[in-house]
């Protein structure tokens, strides 16, 4: 009986765990006039970051979608990506998001030094003002290649 009760229990958290983790992946698609590179929980809404090209444009839009702290629509603002030793900001505006009700950020950049940091490790600091997230570069360089060649 005590097993019984044990495996059930096993069971039950290893199903509540998995059930609660959610994983969020780089997709990069093309559309009509460029690319959009996405790392988030795929077939979702559901995002960390994006970014637009426009075919035969080296500049990039660049979104955070993680909130921000201390920022009100419309100021400047950054967005700082940094893998090891690769540093790079985007300038930009604090955008309302008003499906969150947060300040998200905007930003703007050049492909070579998005595709700098998204090939030179395994993870990336995400910072804005008053917000620092770590993101996954598991599957980031072979996403940006696809979004880079449809930017072209």
């Amino acid at each position: 009986m005590k097993r019984a009760v044990l495996a059930v229990t096993l069971l039950a958290v290893s199903a509540g765990t998995a059930f609660a983790q959610v994983k969020m992946t780089w997709d990069a698609s093309e559309t009509d006039n460029g690319a959009v590179l996405t790392f988030g929980v795929p077939e979702t809404d559901n995002s960390v970051l994006s970014f637009v090209c426009n075919k035969g444009n080296a500049n990039v839009l660049i979104s955070s979608h993680v909130g921000s702290k201390g920022l009100k629509a419309d100021e400047a603002a950054r967005i700082i990506l940094t893998t090891g030793k690769v540093k790079k900001e985007f300038p930009g505006k604090a955008v309302a998001n008003t499906e969150s009700s947060s300040i998200d950020v905007e930003g703007g950049g050049k492909l070579a030094d998005l595709k700098a940091v998204l090939t030179a490790g395994k993870a990336m600091s995400l910072e804005v003002k008053g917000v620092k997230q770590q993101v996954s570069l598991d599957g980031a360089p072979d996403a940006y290649a696809q979004f880079e060649a449809a930017c072209q």
